[in-house]
């Protein structure tokens, strides 16, 4: 678990050390004022406000003789004002502390969640795809928020709390042998007693805290699947069951929540109990052995701080065992090998590529040992308008998603203009390629921002021409702020086929040489498609252009058609040879009726 926390603290903590030691010198002089002033305030000044000329004189009057001399009056104002002058020095460095403390959290927690957040963003698809939203989700908001306790609140308990209680401690050990008093020195005792607790509370705590972790990822997951289905929910009147999904997730998470509460608050009255026991034996046996009062009282403050300092240290130790769950979830983000990265010494692309194609001898698979692709020996020229057909899970999305290198071919060599991909840059690849796919993910934002997405550096007039070659403007005027207008999550707002359409308009105004339409039109009616469709087949002119389809009348303007089936290519070739030759390609074109 240390280690755990000190490569945290290396990776997200360092960076802000001057942020860290302020918090230290601040917790530091809180610590000083709390568990070494006040004991040596009550035993040191308390008994010059009570003297009062006669009798045995106040200690503090040996050390400094001046003051035996000073006006009884004088000495009294000094006496009583060095009372609020160590509560104002002990009260401005804990708020200067808080304030340091708050600070420092808030830088950490930005940097922690950003990291994490650009760590999502370099993970290979593949790995999204196997992980739930919502869980995601809460790792990003959730658990970087435990971690960041640990990093900046805790962190700093766990160096503010052992030194108020070391001060403390050394304050009673002074007092104690100082007052000849050395004999009760059983009662510390109690401090091992205290520690006990402590330690054993951990362990448990640690695993509740991991538990109630997951089940929050659990929870988010199930409102965030309820949320993004609502049109499905409502349709099979699913909200009965959808409610008790979710009240079995809230009741899971409830439970471990309410265990790791459980353990958490019990260290509190244990820990009063052993201090309130403590002090009783010290005032037992401080009286049997004639201790005065101020020693008494001396010897009391410094206990209750350093049982005290005990009591937050271990809450603080303890708050580390509860998120330890939480570094654990965050590190198998961060630690997730990128199975796809850019080269250490990247070729570079020309500023616009022809578009020509290669797969040299391609297989790829999901999971070791299952193939989706096999064999795959193509040559696609610039320019070519090529369609993808063949039974669901046959390979041809995969076979178009190989080319952005959404996913890493495991043989072979996917090129482009000659470039295997693997060796140029994400970016640069990415770059001379534009995607419209089934499913037209708009974002947040206005219908303009959302076209210029494709290419943000386009100008005005460009995005006005993307919007009318993709025939956005036929709707705009419906529009309250026409191509202003914003739109809500997803592009509600929009219907299908103005979403696709805004999608279109998108990779109008990227003007890549490269064309992937996967299933473009296959949520849309046939009116719809029918229309988008003059879009699309503008949009592939003079391009190189791979279709995914399963309904055959997006094809036509297709040079050629890749026939697929069970990974492998069984045809190629364009429509009028596949039909005599291909028995597959005759049977689903005769299947759909396709003209």
């Amino acid at each position: 678990m240390i280690k755990r926390i000190l490569v945290f603290a290396k990776r997200f903590l360092m960076p802000h050390i001057g942020w860290l030691i302020a918090s230290l010198l601040t917790g530091l002089l809180t610590a000083a004022a709390s568990g070494l002033g006040v004991p040596l305030l009550i035993k040191f000044v308390f008994p010059l406000v009570f003297y009062s000329g006669v009798g045995e004189k106040p200690l503090l009057m040996e050390y400094v003789p001046s003051l035996e001399s000073m006006d009884p009056g004088t000495l009294l104002m000094l006496a009583c004002f060095s009372m609020p002058a160590l509560f104002a020095v002990r009260g401005f460095a804990m708020w200067a502390n808080h304030v340091v403390v708050n600070v420092l959290g808030l830088r950490i927690i930005e940097s922690l969640r950003r990291t994490v957040f650009c760590q999502i963003q370099q993970l290979p698809i593949s790995y999204l795809e196997g992980q739930r939203k919502g869980d995601l989700v809460s790792r990003i908001v959730a658990d970087t928020g435990n971690v960041q306790n640990i990093l900046s609140h805790v962190a700093n308990d766990l160096v503010k709390q052992p030194i108020t209680c070391l001060c403390a401690f050394s304050a009673f050990f002074y007092l104690l042998f100082f007052t000849g008093s050395g004999k009760m020195a059983f009662v510390l005792l109690f401090i091992a007693l205290a520690a006990w607790p402590i330690i054993t509370f951990g362990k448990k705590i640690s695993d509740r805290a991991k538990r109630a972790q997951a089940e929050l990822g659990e929870l988010n997951t199930v409102v965030q699947q309820n949320l993004e289905t609502q049109r499905e929910v409502r349709a099979y009147a699913l909200e009965e069951r959808q409610i008790a999904d979710f009240d079995s997730s809230s009741a899971e998470y409830k439970r471990n929540l309410m265990k790791l509460v459980k353990y958490q608050r019990l260290l509190i009255p244990i820990m009063e109990i052993v201090t309130a026991v403590a002090l009783s034996f010290l005032l037992v046996y401080g009286k049997q052995s004639g201790m005065g009062l101020e020693d008494f009282m001396a010897l009391a403050a410094a206990m209750f701080f350093t049982f005290d300092s005990m009591k937050r240290a271990g809450q603080a130790y303890n708050r580390i065992n509860e998120a330890q769950g939480s570094l654990i979830r965050l590190e198998e983000v961060l630690n997730e090998p990128n199975s796809i990265s850019d080269p250490a010494e990247p070729k570079t692309l020309p500023a616009r590529v022809k578009g020509d194609i290669c797969f040299d001898n391609v297989s790829f698979s999901y999971v070791a040992g299952h193939p989706v692709l096999r064999d795959i020996n193509v040559r696609i020229p610039a320019g070519q308008v090529v369609g993808l057909v063949g039974p669901s899970g046959a390979g041809k999305t995969t076979f178009a998603n190989l080319i952005p290198r959404f996913y890493e071919v495991t043989e072979g060599a996917v090129t482009v203009d000659g470039y295997d991909v693997r060796e140029v840059t994400m970016h640069d690849l990415r770059e001379q390629m534009a995607l419209v796919g089934q499913q037209a993910l708009l974002f947040s934002g206005s219908i303009k921002e959302n076209i210029a997405l494709g290419r943000p550096s386009a100008t005005e007039e460009q995005i006005l021409a993307a919007a009318s070659s993709a025939r956005v403007t036929s709707f705009l005027q419906s529009q309250p702020q026409g191509i202003d207008t914003e739109l809500g999550q997803g592009g509600s707002g929009l219907s299908g086929g103005q979403r696709q359409r805004v999608a279109i308009a998108r990779a109008f105004v990227k003007d890549a040489p490269i064309l992937i339409l996967d299933e473009a039109t296959a949520s849309l009616d046939a009116e719809s498609e029918k229309d988008i469709q003059q879009e699309l087949d503008t949009l592939a002119q003079g391009r190189t252009t791979l279709i995914v389809a399963h309904r055959f009348s997006t094809l036509r303007h297709a040079h050629r058609i890749l026939v697929f089936d069970h990974g492998r290519i069984v045809g190629d070739g364009p429509h009028e040879e596949l039909y005599k030759t291909c028995p597959l390609y005759k049977e689903l074109f005769d299947r759909q009726g396709a003209v």
